[in-house]
């Protein structure tokens, strides 16, 4: 699943729901990775996606606004 937060330009990717939190991991330009406490990786957040996700990739966000307007 994934959702934007228009107000903090945050876009988020959830991949494994399963597995406890343990810590985020801050990459360069703004990516961070969710990691559970047996080390794989819970979801992405991209900072400032308005910025990564312009031009014809900004869809990404388009759909992640959409699909939250559904649920």
């Amino acid at each position: 699943m994934e959702w934007y937060d228009k107000e903090e330009d945050i876009l988020n990717i959830e991949l494994n729901d399963s597995g406890e939190y343990w810590k985020s991991v801050e990459f360069p330009k703004g990516i961070v990775f969710d990691i559970d406490k047996e080390g794989k990786i819970k979801g992405i957040e991209v900072m400032q996606a308005s910025k990564v996700f312009s031009g014809d990739v900004k869809k990404v966000i388009d759909t992640a606004i959409s699909e939250n307007k559904d649920k």
